[in-house]
């Protein structure tokens, strides 16, 4: 049975005989082997624990999270028992006395085992108040993904508790965890596969766990039947889809407060304009099963600057979202330029006094799991790698306060593995314990959760403070010192030492000089704080002041009064319910199909490239309201033979009109344009059908191309991310061909060789710019995660073009340049590569410029 001691010192601790010490390190390596009783490893505040599966006798300690005895240890029963003590708020590990072994990785990323010092962990445990007791906020900025209806299914993790019933463990843990909100899939094309069939399954399940303790649910519905025809991901049979997501709602009812309809769909092979229709179609009928919900578009996870965002927005999507949506997993120190950057872009396109959710915000700042998991080909965390994530997550949550987010949703509970095993991602461990950026949301959230931000204090050289004002009148400061998770660019933090601890002062007004509340103002001489994991302590106020001591992971200090901060948050937007304005009509829907012959969809899905003088297409109006409409569709950006002048629709149920036009364009058309339809219908208006246009015969026909000394090896510069690296001329190919290899799996695999320019080049002020391109991998995909033209100018940043992937044959990229200054220094040309080997291959670079006649 377990016993407490009272010292702090080695002899506090158990010590076991060496040879069943060295059989319980050796049986149990790794964290998560003696099962404890609490579900997860997550027990409540004052609750005792009992553990399972140890070794009869031996013996065991707690350590805190920072790795120091807390005086608590025993031995186990002749059964393998032992019952753990009530134990405060906090992050422990169980260990055992003796030599073991720990499996990890090389540097050269074989697997080997490491001979453990004393002692070695086996078990850890999160200690949680009491859910009952802690503050509680259905509208707080803190949510997490649990993606638990895909992540908690049976096999995806070791479940001992609950008979296995891992979406109960994972509910239970969030309830905790004390998220008031939480993030779930649904997979569309797993619950209905075929028409007219609807099975909610697993989402169902979760969504009615979690609202029976409480949590709301923002419901991704992603996957599309492949029995609905589309476009890639996304159906063009919009009445199917207004139809899908209005039973989804229905059904789901007050279980989902909100929606997000498909993720990511700047990352899909879609045209944009396709998933704006889809959107749209789906908004509809989420509205028409339930209004309440909160209906926002697919989150986007690329540079807000590219073409994919301002061509989204062009498109209307504002009109039909109650919310934007966004995912990020840049370096904390990036956060202010990407935001600024999002919130432009919000305010062009129609968002701009809308919420913004965040609903995954992750880090890759530990770098590739360097541990052997639960599972094979798995990797997972080490201890450090799993400090430094904990370390992130409130550091993160409060600085996407600060640039205006509404909510956050933290990627991801449950584990969850990518890059083939490299990247743990998961909150969970693969055998259902928990790590201790779990104990770090739950302090966080017990701090936070019903608190408002009032901006940061300057508070010393290298110390972050934050100020924010509770429910009771109190207020909060949460603070923490700057470390290399703060100012890391890019890469890897390996470890979380040192503690760059630092010293500061806050001040108390209104206080006398010793602490104390001079006229009855509520000051008390002792504060209350709580550190990463949520262990409390106190500090006594000195001389009008708090003497805190700060390091790299965050604390929070309670009860203070009277202060302020000196940097306001930027001011985040509210939750829209979007409603049908006057004079519109937002229940007819345009949508376009291209004739593949005649047009290249390129400019990483956001422009439509018409080879030829002129393009054939069809253009589908679609009907969603129960009311017949007559009207017309008006026109600009280009001449489109084949519309009527009159256009009658049916109500929802009765086929969309459909009408095959050639797009012509006229003398005065510019060679880069955008088509724009929309209709009136009985006086009112619709939403915008926006497609950018690149005419490449008008673009030959005005202009005239200048080949840049593309050959002259000088020109160009090194720009990428791999470990090898070769650039040789290829004479079969006339043409420069690069080499480059990442021999870690899980790195940031990017590469943009780039040719300097001078001002005789030209580039400013261009029409345009051609080459030629083609690749191979170490993937029979050749498939990108991203590709760019980059234009770099003289002290800014680089204008990312969006550029269809190359493949394995040469073909021909035009990359329109709009209104280019003249200080243009560089280009930069590549591609972010899924394999671990590449081959780039270009030639033929030119500039396009008018004629000056």
């Amino acid at each position: 049975m377990a016993r407490s001691g009272g010292g702090s010192g080695p002899a506090a601790i158990a010590r076991p005989a060496a040879a069943a010490a060295i059989a319980l390190a050796a049986s149990f390596p790794a964290a998560g082997r003696v099962v404890l009783d609490a579900p997860g490893h997550v027990a409540v505040e004052g609750a005792p624990v009992a553990a399972h599966g140890g070794v009869s006798g031996a013996g065991w300690a707690l350590l805190d999270w920072r790795g120091r005895e807390t005086g608590v240890a025993g031995e186990f029963d002749a059964h393998g028992e032992a019952v753990l003590p009530p134990l405060p708020t906090g992050y422990y590990a169980m260990v055992a006395d003796g030599d073991g072994e720990r499996r990890g990785t090389s540097p050269a990323g074989a697997d080997i085992l490491h001979k453990t010092k004393i002692p070695a962990r086996i078990a850890t445990l999160a200690v949680v108040p009491d859910p009952e007791s802690r503050p509680f906020a259905r509208d707080s900025f803190f949510g997490i993904d649990t993606a638990q209806s895909a992540c908690a299914a049976k096999g995806q993790f070791d479940c001992p508790w609950n008979g296995g019933d891992g979406f109960r463990t994972v509910s239970d843990i969030v309830r905790l965890a004390g998220f008031a909100h939480v993030r779930d899939r649904l997979s569309w094309n797993r619950v209905t596969t075929e028409p007219g069939q609807l099975r909610h399954g697993d989402s169902m399940v979760n969504a009615e766990m979690l609202r029976e303790r409480g949590v709301g649910v923002s419901g991704m519905v992603q996957n599309t039947p492949s029995w609905i025809p589309g476009v890639a991901e996304f159906p063009s049979d919009l009445a199917t889809t207004y139809d899908a997501f209005a039973r989804f709602a229905i059904g789901f009812g007050a279980c989902m407060e909100a929606w997000e309809c498909w993720n990511e769909p700047d990352i899909k092979s879609a045209p944009v304009w396709d998933y704006a229709a889809a959107f749209k179609a789906a908004a509809l009928g989420i509205r028409a099963g339930r209004p309440d919900a909160a209906v926002l578009p697919g989150a986007l996870c690329t540079d807000p600057k590219a073409d994919y965002t301002r061509v989204l927005l062009q498109n209307d999507v504002a009109k039909f979202a109650d919310a934007f949506n966004f995912h990020t997993y840049a370096n904390l120190a990036g956060y202010p330029e990407l935001f600024r950057s999002l919130h432009a872009a919000m305010a062009a396109g129609g968002f701009g006094d809308s919420a913004l959710w965040v609903t995954e915000s992750g880090t890759n700042v530990e770098g590739p799991a360097t541990d052997i998991g639960a599972k094979e080909g798995l990797k997972a965390h080490s201890p450090s790698q799993e400090l430094v994530v904990a370390e992130f997550l409130p550091k993160s949550q409060i600085l996407l306060m600060m640039e205006g987010a509404a909510r956050s949703y933290f990627f991801v509970l449950c584990p969850y593995n990518e890059r083939g095993g490299t990247k743990d991602w998961g909150a969970m461990r693969r055998d259902g314990t928990v790590k201790p950026v779990y104990a770090a949301m739950s302090a966080m959230t017990y701090e936070l959760s019903c608190a408002r931000l009032v901006g940061e204090m300057r508070a010393a050289d290298g110390v972050r403070a934050f100020l924010f004002d509770m429910p009771d009148g109190s207020q909060t400061v949460a603070f923490w010192s700057v470390s290399p998770v703060d100012t890391a660019d890019d890469g890897a933090v390996a470890s979380p030492d040192p503690d760059f601890a630092r010293e500061f002062a806050l001040p108390l007004p209104g206080s006398d000089g010793g602490g104390q509340a001079a006229t009855g103002g509520g000051w008390s001489g002792t504060f209350r704080l709580s550190d990463l994991c949520g262990v409390v302590s106190y500090v006594e106020a000195e001389d009008g002041a708090l003497r805190l001591h700060a390091n790299r992971f965050p604390a929070y200090v309670s009860g203070l009064h009277g202060l302020a901060a000196d940097v306001p948050p930027r001011p985040a937007g509210r939750l829209r319910r979007r409603v049908q304005k006057a004079g519109e009509n937002l229940s007819i829907i345009l949508r376009v199909d291209l004739d593949q012959d005649d047009f290249e969809i390129s400019g990483g899905r956001t422009c439509a490239r018409m080879k030829g003088p002129e393009g054939r297409l069809r253009v589908q109006v679609w009907n969603l309201s129960d009311t017949p409409v007559t009207g017309r569709i008006e026109v600009s950006g280009a001449t489109l033979a084949g519309l009527p002048e009159s256009v009658a629709l049916g109500p929802r149920g009765t086929p969309p009109a459909e009408f095959d036009c050639m797009l012509r364009p006229g003398p005065d058309t510019p060679a880069s344009s955008t088509l724009v339809l929309f209709g009136v219908f009985d006086g009112h208006v619709t939403s915008r059908l926006a497609v950018p246009l690149q005419l490449d015969a008008l673009l030959y026909a005005r202009c005239e191309a200048a080949p840049l000394p593309w050959r002259d090896r000088a020109r160009w510069r090194r720009n990428d991310s791999a470990d090898g690296h070769s650039f040789a001329w290829d004479e079969a190919e006339r043409a420069w061909h690069w080499d480059a290899v990442w021999t870690d799996p899980g790195a940031n695999r990017w590469f943009y060789p780039e040719f300097s320019l001078v001002p005789g080049d030209g580039l400013g002020h261009a029409a345009a710019m051609r080459f030629e391109i083609r690749t191979s991998q170490d993937k029979v995909e050749n498939d990108f995660s991203h590709c760019y033209c980059m234009v770099v100018r003289k002290g800014a940043d680089a204008l990312w073009l969006d550029v269809t992937p190359p493949v394995g044959s040469w073909e021909s990229r035009v990359v329109m340049l709009r209104d280019l200054p003249p200080d243009v220094i560089a280009v930069r040309i590549g591609a972010n590569p899924r394999g671990s080997k590449l081959s780039f291959w270009l030639r033929n670079l030119e500039v396009i410029r008018y004629r000056r006649d």
